[in-house]
């Protein structure tokens, strides 16, 4: 990062005409109230951005937010970017309902750091002023400001202008500046064209950071867009990071087609949804929030219409209550994982006011059903895990049904991938997750988990196969991938439950289940196909030949099979391993002679009728020694091994 920029925002809030922009004027020289409406109003409409110069001379920024009631939707859009809040409040005045309702907002965004500037000192005497700081510690008291300096100043006379300074500059030293490591977002809060330059886009990252040249994606439309040029607090700039006040210059897009509420990004992770899950809590002094009900969402600088689905089923949330719940917009808003919002809604007196807000556990986008214990116990754990990388990485990885390589996880968990990398390292030094097979990972509670469902199917298995000696490892856990299949066979074989003999497996302990004529046909079966070579008898025609049932000669002849001592080509030719490997030989023969062969050459070189001819080949091809193309056949991966090619 610049040592010029320290990359956090401040921010102003209160009541309107308590003095905010009058604050912000005297603390950076610049006048925020941009719009002629707001100079023939006198009052902020819009947000408002300048930059502070603080005492260690690094640059941070301030948004200026309105606070009129009528604008408290351009007061949210604001909010998402404060780190670090200047509370307003006019000592003539006092504690009014925007001061109290920009405090709720702030408090659901998830600001925890600020100063309080006691205002317009000037028009009341000494002991008015001490009363008016008696009353805002009061207000402020079991708040996240309660124990925040109360600075008196005057932004008229500038009195008290050089303690409240050095408070301010005491919050700032003492916060942290947002990580810059994470993915680029940036909600659009204004967009305009420049004569000669063309589209430019400002609004304050929240993570990430944004290059000259880059190449981003705007949200929800979808639309690619490259950044010409951009400039961070007024200034020319290469970088643009989280935290800043940033204009982006941007090429392959209109004005016209860009909106506040949009987003810009250059991860493929984050998309627009209609439905995320979320963590909800109402405010104490809002009214029970029914089942369903509408509001306003906003989000980021996004405001749309919202129902809100409890998911636990209970008729209502009460007021000062929580609840894990799905808001269900009217259009798409690219929302992320982790996000906070705010709603709004019809309050006690029966006016539009703040309800309560919350953090966005998922994006699933999928209308979830209530009362599904899975789905709550997940979502508190999810809601318990979302402020600690290494507890989010590990959560998610645990949810997953199937083994994730790093690349799969930082999609699931919207964070960089080398970050997440990291992370699985460690997990797997603690014994927290597993590395599979592919270079994929697994969470060992998942691993035990999925190892127990595999003790159950072999049971089963044994159970309804008797005469077999294991399970082919493919039809077991046929719903789980094979990285997650992998690990629990590795659990299963390390904790000794189970053996492994070449593709089968069975509990340790178990045999097959044979008696002296089982073991006796068996034989039989095997020496005859081992006599009968290129052109073995059917199964139904070696069991009359036999003269034994077809159910039990089939039961034998998968035992021979599950030992190797029998192949099985298709559900009519099984052949003997030996008579196998002659066929094989004379493939590799064909493909010395040239490139590739017909049937009809491998069928007459091998001196048996198509009926054997062709099975044998569509074997090989499963094997990779052939490559099938129309009638014909070229080597595959396993033959050019075998002839020394190389694969």
């Amino acid at each position: 990062m610049s040592d010029a920029r320290k990359n956090i925002m401040l921010g102003t809030a209160g009541h309107v005409d308590h003095g905010k922009t009058a604050l912000v004027t005297l603390l950076t020289g610049c006048d925020t109230d941009r719009l002629r409406e707001e100079k023939q109003r006198g009052l902020t409409i819009e947000l408002g951005f300048a930059p502070c110069t603080m005492a260690d001379e690094r640059i941070v920024g301030v948004v200026d937010v309105p606070g009129h009631v009528g604008f408290i939707k351009n007061m949210v859009a604001g909010a998402h970017g404060i780190d670090v809040v200047i509370l307003i409040v006019a000592a003539d005045d006092g504690v009014m309902p925007q001061t109290r309702e920009h405090l709720d907002i702030l408090t659901l965004m998830g600001c925890r750091r600020g100063v309080v500037a006691l205002t317009k000192i000037d028009l009341i005497d000494e002991a008015l002023r001490e009363m008016a700081v008696r009353e805002a510690r009061e207000f402020l008291s079991g708040t996240f400001l309660a124990g925040a300096p109360i600075c008196p100043v005057s932004s008229i006379t500038g009195e008290g202008f050089g303690e409240f300074s050095t408070a301010l500059n005491a919050a700032v030293a003492a916060t942290e500046p947002l990580a810059g490591e994470g993915l680029f977002r940036l909600w659009v809060e204004r967009v305009f064209n420049i004569k000669g330059f063309g589209t430019v886009v400002s609004g304050i990252p929240r993570s990430g950071e944004v290059r000259v040249g880059q190449r981003l994606r705007l949200l929800p439309c979808e639309r690619a867009v490259r950044v010409r040029s951009m400039q961070v607090y007024g200034q020319d700039a290469e970088v643009g990071r989280a935290g800043e006040c940033v204009a982006l210059n941007l090429l392959d897009v209109e004005a016209g087609q860009i909106d506040r509420g949009m987003v810009l990004t250059g991860a493929e992770c984050f998309r627009a949804v209609e439905m995320f899950e979320a963590a909800l809590a109402l405010l104490p002094s809002a009214p029970s929030l029914k089942d369903n009900a509408e509001v306003h969402l906003h989000v980021g600088t996004a405001e749309s219409m919202a129902r809100v689905a409890n998911l636990a089923g209970e008729k209502a949330v009460a007021s000062g209550g929580e609840a894990l719940v799905q808001i269900r917009m009217i259009s798409s808003v690219p929302v992320a994982i982790g996000e906070r919002f705010v709603i709004r809604g019809t309050g006690t007196q029966g006016r539009l006011t703040t309800l309560g807000g919350g953090r966005i556990l998922g994006v699933s986008d999928t209308k979830l059903r209530r009362k599904r214990p899975w789905t709550l116990e997940q979502l508190a754990a999810r809601r318990d895990a979302i402020d600690d990388p290494f507890a989010w990485v590990l959560e998610v990885l645990g949810e997953a049904d199937a083994a994730l390589s790093s690349d799969e996880l930082a999609r699931r968990c919207q964070m960089p991938v080398d970050m997440v990398s990291d992370l699985l390292d460690d997990a797997v030094a603690e014994g927290q997750a597993v590395a599979a097979c592919g270079g994929k990972f697994v969470h060992v509670d998942r691993q035990a988990a999925t190892a127990e469902t595999l003790v159950a199917a072999l049971q089963a298995f044994h159970a309804a196969h008797p005469r077999r000696n294991g399970a082919p490892i493919g039809i077991l856990l046929s719903d789980s991938g094979a990285g997650l299949r992998a690990a629990a066979v590795e659990k299963c074989l390390a904790d000794g439950r189970v053996k492994q003999r070449d593709n089968l497996l069975a509990l340790v302990g178990y045999g097959a289940q044979l008696s002296d004529a089982d073991r006796t046909l068996a034989g039989e079966i095997e020496s005859t196909l081992a006599e009968a070579g290129l052109e073995p008898p059917r199964p139904d025609e070696l069991a009359e030949q036999l003269g034994a049932a077809h159910d039990r000669l089939e039961a034998m002849l998968q035992l021979l099979c599950d030992e190797g001592r029998v192949v099985r080509l298709d559900e009519k030719v099984a052949m003997a391993p030996g008579a196998l490997d002659r066929a094989r030989q004379v493939v590799l023969d064909l493909f010395t002679q040239g490139s590739g062969f017909e049937t009809v050459a491998f069928r007459d070189a091998l001196g048996v009728s198509r009926k054997y001819a062709v099975p044998l080949l569509d074997y090989f091809d499963t094997q990779n020694l052939t490559v099938r193309t129309g009638n014909r056949r070229t080597p595959g991966v396993e033959a050019r091994r075998l002839l020394g090619e190389g694969a």
